[in-house]
This record gives structure tokens, sequence and C-alpha cells, in this order.
């Protein structure tokens, strides 16, 4: 079972979860994890049998997340986030609608999920001439700007993390938004995007995992694994 992209109030509240008579060895470890007990906090984590995790944390109207690998060090489970690549698309006509029409002689890509808009995301815009702008989004409305010629045509637009050496994600822009001058790119992976943590131990306990920093306000809760279907 992995219900990462899933998680709810309702998914955390209805889960059938399992407590450890014992602590688990490397070998019962990978599943699905629910935090309880931390009042108005949600949160999942997925061990995969291949030694990599997903993390997601629901805070009041804030979404957090990461993933990376998991491994046992001092009879701790060690959480490393790996930045795995960003995957954009072109965003339909049905989704985006632009919220104000591009100044004259400028061209906007504007980055989001389906819920919020980002920053630290380098843009690349690319004219059918060969002639390029780069630029990073604005952190308030994930708009990239920058000034081309009137003559030029919007071709092709480039997205990576800002201040990375990460090779481009090229997306191709319709004639019908290089004539608008304005194109949304939807990120497909938002756990991707996210930061929860730079590093997290986790200790075993008798009704599942606990959080090994006593200060963490997730120390007060422990992670329940759902039983397997």
């Amino acid at each position: 079972m992995r219900t990462l992209p899933l998680l709810s109030a309702l998914v955390l509240a209805t889960a059938s979860l399992t407590s450890f008579a014992a602590p688990p060895d490397i070998n019962e470890l990978p599943g699905n994890y629910f935090l309880q007990g931390v009042r108005e906090v949600g949160s999942e984590l997925w061990l995969g049998k291949n030694g990599k995790f997903q993390f997601m944390l629901i805070y009041g109207s804030q979404d957090d997340g990461t993933e990376g690998v998991w491994e046992i060090k001092n009879e701790l489970i060690v959480l490393t986030p790996v930045k795995n690549p960003m995957v954009f698309r072109l965003e339909t006509d049905s989704e985006f609608k632009a919220k104000k029409e591009p100044e004259a002689g400028t061209w906007v890509a504007v980055a989001s999920t389906a819920d919020i808009f980002l920053k630290n995301i380098e843009v690349k815009f690319e004219a059918q001439s060969g002639k390029s702008a780069v630029t990073n989004t604005n952190p308030k409305n994930g708009e990239a700007t920058v000034t081309m010629p009137a003559g030029e045509v919007w071709a092709r637009t480039g997205l990576r993390r800002s201040n990375s050496q990460e090779e481009w994600q090229w997306l191709a822009v319709t004639p019908e938004r290089a004539k608008a001058r304005i194109a949304g790119f939807r990120l497909t992976n938002p756990i991707s995007a996210m930061t929860a943590f730079a590093s997290l131990e986790l200790k075993v306990g008798k009704e599942g995992l606990v959080v090994a920093d006593e200060k963490s306000s997730l120390a007060d809760g422990v992670y329940k694994k759902a039983k397997a279907r």
C-alpha cells in the first residue's frame, strides 16, 4: 500500500493501524505509517523495500514533505532527502487563466502546482530565432518575466531549480500561448519542491516509530504502521 498522494484527514482517521509488540527488524519496517497523537497535524511516512522514502506533513493550511533514502544507523532510522528532478508540463488553456495580460514587450511564465505558486525556479525563454533570456520566478506569484523584442516569437521554455546545474526541462509553447505571451507550467510531482527537513531520525517503540529529537513537536506522537491489505 502506498497512499501518500491521497493523504487526508479522512485517511488518517480511518486507516487500519497495527502496533508493534516488539521492535521490528529491518525486514518489517517497509510500509505506510500514519502519525497519531499530535493535534491538528496529519502526517504520513512511506518506507520502501528499495531503501527509498516519502514523507508528507499537513498542518493548518500548510502542506510540506520530502523524499529520499532511509537506512539504519546506530539503531535509528535515518531519513535523508534527495532532490529528484522536477517534472513540469504546459498547462492547457482550460487550466491556465491569466490574471492580467502581460505588459507590452514582455513574456511571462507562471510556475505552479495545482495549489500553490512556485518560488526558486529558474526559467529560460527561447524564441524561434534562438534568442533567449533567463530569470527566476517571483515567490509571491510564481511569475517569471522577461523583455523580448516585438518581432520575436516564443518557441519553448526551459525550467529547473534556481542556482542549480540541473539539466533544463524544455517544453514547447503552443502558438496560442506564444501569441498571448503568457503561459502556465504545472509541476506534476509537487513533493520535489518541498523541503520538510534536512534529515530526520526515528527510533522504534512499542507502538511504532517515534521522532528521536524530543524537541520536535512530532515527537509527541507516534507513527503507526498501517496493516497491509
